[in-house]
């Protein structure tokens, strides 16, 4: 691992000497960025993991809201089809009487 870091300062170092200072520079800028980065994230990591809390609650509350209003909406649905099913079973009965009652008078 030593070896391949050395190998790579060396080559870094003999790209530099041929106009490649951007390159370093890049590579200077992105590694101080990291550094920053990584003190930087500790304090901001407890800030977003409370709004990342409080969004979770939240949306487990609106799920849940909207989980009990469909069910409510499911058993209104579920009640007027049974309703209305019964209604027609019924109508459908009191059809089959009269043609019933019709044969019966007829006598077929």
């Amino acid at each position: 691992m030593i070896k391949f870091i050395y190998k790579n300062i060396i080559k870094l170092l003999f790209f530099m000497k041929r106009g490649g200072s951007f390159f370093l520079g890049v590579i200077i800028g992105t590694m101080a960025g990291l550094m920053v980065g990584i003190l930087l994230s500790s304090r901001k990591e407890d800030k977003i993991k409370n709004i990342l809390g409080k969004k979770t609650e939240e949306l487990r509350d609106n799920l849940q809201e909207i989980s009990k209003k469909i069910g409510q909406k499911v058993h209104r649905i579920k009640s007027d089809f049974e309703s209305r099913w019964k209604s027609k079973r019924r109508i459908k009965d009191k059809i089959k009487d009269k043609m019933d009652q019709v044969e019966d008078e007829l006598g077929t």
